[in-house]
């Protein structure tokens, strides 16, 4: 299912209220750039549903921040750090938003398009 990122919270409130308790999995993809070259990825959300079964897949296109999910899935913490921190992808009311993975002091996001493979660390880039 598709929805836009302004109703990503609400929707997925629904769902969980109606027994989707589970976040499997929380993915992005980078799509940048877009036709007015801006940065555009793609976020999935993966929820399960344990009583029927059932899973459901939610996914919206961002530009560069949305509302993090914590609140209604703990598990998101960590999944959210990961984009954010090899994306760029900042999630608004997060807990502790900050790199999860890399060094505090490196620049830039690997996993995103325009990330350049010169060569260089990292921590050696200038952003």
């Amino acid at each position: 299912m598709k929805t836009e990122s302004t109703q990503v919270f609400e929707t997925l409130k629904g769902l969980k209220n109606s027994g989707f308790v589970a976040l499997i999995s929380l993915m992005a993809e980078d799509l940048s750039p877009n036709t007015e070259g801006e940065d555009e990825f793609l976020l999935a959300y993966t929820l399960y549903n344990p009583v029927t079964k059932a899973f459901q897949e939610i996914e919206t296109i961002v530009n560069s921040e949305i509302q993090s999910i914590t609140t209604l899935y703990k598990s998101a913490n960590y999944d959210e750090r990961e984009i954010y921190d090899l994306f760029g992808i900042k999630f608004k009311n997060h807990p502790n938003l900050k790199r999860i993975f890399l060094n505090e002091n490196f620049c830039g996001h690997p996993l995103r398009n325009d990330y350049k493979t010169d060569g260089k660390t990292g921590s050696e880039r200038e952003e």
